[in-house]
């Protein structure tokens, strides 16, 4: 990071029911930003794992914990990488990081972004609810202005339902490394292959 450049703070913008969001300008933008939590697990590994896939573009990763939701205004494209049980299991858990990081993102005029979306699940102990955090990241970008790209069909995954599920896909990518580490490095190069050019448009 360049510290000694001095940033431009954003700017604010309404949206249409009034609420004024944080924004920047479009000609201030980088690349790709991927932004994960929790640390130290699986979570972690994958986002490092896309880290290194993209050889050929600047990816700057970010664990959430570490920045404010304001970030996401650096960047023209977002990867977003959770373990996803739904924002239930997220509101009953303070100690949950994408729980505490969500109300300041909410703020955030995403506006012109490209958002694509990684959920880590486990379709073995919670086959009725499958990566169904996914869909709550979803609804948020996409109400903040987000377009969002990536998503994937259910085929070769086991689950019984997923809010994550619409008009026959997957809001993002579904991984499942507790049960099916072994599919991980083929699911992530297949989908890499679709959303960077997706996210590059």
């Amino acid at each position: 990071m360049q510290d000694n450049q001095k940033e431009e703070k954003p700017q604010l913008t309404a949206d249409l029911e009034g609420n004024y969001l944080l924004d920047k300008k479009s000609r201030d933008l980088k690349g790709i930003g991927l932004f994960y939590a929790p640390s130290g697990g699986n979570v972690h590994k994958v986002a490092k794992r896309i880290k290194q896939r993209i050889k050929d573009q600047a990816v700057d990763m970010f664990y959430i914990q570490e920045i404010r939701p304001e970030k996401f205004l650096d960047y023209q494209s977002l990867i977003l990488v959770s373990s996803t049980l739904g924002k239930d299991a997220w509101n009953n858990d303070e100690t949950d990081e994408w729980a505490a990081f969500l109300p300041g993102l909410q703020k955030i005029n995403l506006e012109g972004r490209r958002v694509a979306l990684v959920g880590l699940g486990d379709h073995i102990k919670y086959p009725n609810n499958f990566v169904d955090g996914m869909q709550d990241l979803a609804d948020l970008v996409r109400k903040n202005g987000a377009l969002l790209v990536g998503k994937t069909l259910p085929d070769h995954y086991t689950f019984t339902m997923s809010r994550a599920v619409e008009k026959g896909q997957f809001v993002g990518l579904p991984l499942d490394e507790d049960n099916e580490p072994e599919k991980t490095d083929a699911r992530l190069d297949r989908w890499l292959k679709q959303v960077l050019p997706e996210l590059t448009a």
